[in-house]
């Protein structure tokens, strides 16, 4: 059993136990993304007990070294936070929207911030029919305009929390200096980037190095490109196809669900 799979168990154990399913029935099973994801482990679980049954999908920190370093610690904290606060927020801002029109979030379970083995768990959307899209293919028009949809809706709750709750909103916007790259050390930053260039310049022909390297030399520090230009809004950070997961309900409808944030 690896490191992950006994910290999700151990987690289960105790979740499950407080949620009264006893006695059950516990299947883990450890999944791939195919390499769409190299922070966590992956695990689906099916929980059968008189009870109640579940579905549920979980996520187990894995990454250690310069990864861990340069963004992983605080990419934990961020999804934690989205799901044990900010989903709670956006929800009761919905308590009149319309079913079909809400921004819907997978249901959360459970979470755990101990260092080295942050997990989530919530539910396998893959059990009520939703499907990821190809990542290697191209976005049709059907599946981009039902993300820009969803991501429509992300920014726009955002701007009503603001107005609704601006105490709130302030707190929020400010979290990126409690979880977010206060932290980096600027040397261990510079050493990583050096590598990554480096390995990227030995991949490429010797009369293109020294332009790719003026480029990257040249190029404005991150930050320049999270600063808000009027408002600030909560963004999603790597809104990508890999990141969302679809359900088809008619030939011209297509439903989307965020499956990490």
């Amino acid at each position: 059993m690896s490191d992950a799979e006994e910290t999700l168990r151990n987690i289960l154990d105790k979740e499950l136990d407080e949620r009264g399913l006893k006695p059950r029935d516990v299947t883990v099973k450890a999944i791939s993304s195919g390499g769409a994801n190299y922070t966590s482990s992956l695990f689906l679980v099916d929980v059968k007990s008189p009870k109640e049954d579940l579905n549920l999908f979980a996520k187990v920190a894995n990454s250690t070294g310069a990864i861990r370093d340069l963004a992983a610690g605080w990419l934990y904290k961020t999804e934690q936070l989205v799901y044990t606060r900010i989903a709670k927020l956006f929800e009761d801002l919905q308590v009149q929207t319309p079913e079909e029109e809400k921004l819907k979030f997978p249901k959360f379970y459970w979470c755990s911030d101990v260092s080295g083995k942050e997990s989530v768990v919530m539910e396998n959307l893959l059990a009520s029919g939703y499907k990821t899209f190809d990542r290697f293919k191209s976005l049709d028009w059907q599946h981009g305009s039902a993300s820009v949809e969803y991501l429509a809706k992300f920014h726009a709750f955002s701007f009503a929390l603001a107005k609704n709750s601006p105490e709130e909103f302030e707190k929020l916007t400010h979290m990126k200096y409690e979880i977010g790259n206060q932290e980096f050390d600027e040397e261990t930053m510079a050493a990583l980037w050096k590598k990554v260039m480096n390995n990227m310049l030995e991949v490429i022909k010797d009369e293109q190095k020294e332009k790719v390297l003026k480029y990257f030399e040249s190029m404005p520090t991150m930050n320049t490109y999270s600063k808000p230009i009027g408002k600030p809004v909560l963004c999603h950070g790597d809104f990508r196809s890999s990141n969302i997961m679809f359900k088809t309900t008619t030939l011209t409808h297509i439903k989307q669900l965020l499956r990490q944030i």
